[in-house]
């Protein structure tokens, strides 16, 4: 278990936001299909199945839902601090880190004449490249994003110029397909996106450090 946290940490170390301003606030829920690109493959990828989106002000606090329970990443995009909720041994712990654009990646995107519009919102429609100089790996996509919506809350994709709706996403051996089920503007209570004072708050390399005893 512990090596299944600590890897699931990694892979959000390096999720990319922009610092951003705009009047959104509410909730958008995502669900999500995944499988692997090599149909000999039948098992499910372990990844969320369904994402929240709950958005105010500079913060964007994102529920996943996984086969191992919730995880929360709770982020404000001015200062680029990310706080990410695990349970350990059945305690909730926070590690905190700050966020860093990742210099190796290679970004390129196409824009379609296509759109589409979801929930009330207009959506364009982009092709999407990533590749990464250090490991030569590849990842790309289609995205129907809209630009009423700041890009910077959504911590997959750099260089749009919108919070993505729907998208399908290729990456590592995994297609994964994410449609939002829900958009609504309601006000949010400023508690949701603070840690409880009895939580414990670690730096990452603490984390690491915790895990290894």
């Amino acid at each position: 278990m512990r090596v299944i946290h600590l890897s699931f940490l990694l892979i959000l170390i390096f999720l990319s936001f922009t610092p951003i301003a705009q009047d959104f606030e509410g909730e958008i829920i995502f669900s999500a299909h995944h499988k692997y690109t090599d149909s000999t493959i039948t098992s499910i990828p372990n990844l969320p199945s369904k994402i929240v989106y709950k958005i105010s002000g500079e913060y964007v606090r994102i529920e996943q839902s996984t086969q191992m329970g919730e995880q929360i990443i709770i982020f404000d995009t001015l200062s680029l601090m990310k706080t990410i909720m695990i349970y350990q041994n059945g305690q909730e712990l926070a590690i905190q880190l700050k966020t860093e654009i990742d210099s190796n990646l290679i970004i390129k995107t196409t824009l379609l004449e296509d759109s589409l519009k979801i929930f009330g919102f207009n959506c364009n429609k982009i092709l999407w490249n990533s590749y990464d100089e250090q490991s030569s790996s590849n990842s790309y996509a289609e995205i129907f994003y809209t630009n009423e919506i700041a890009n910077g809350y959504m911590e997959n994709f750099e260089k749009i110029n919108g919070f993505p709706l729907k998208y399908t996403l290729v990456s590592s051996g995994i297609e994964s397909t994410y449609e939002s089920t829900n958009v609504t503007r309601k006000n949010l209570n400023p508690s949701i996106f603070k840690v409880d004072n009895k939580t414990p708050i670690y730096s990452f390399d603490e984390f690491k450090s915790l895990m290894n005893k």
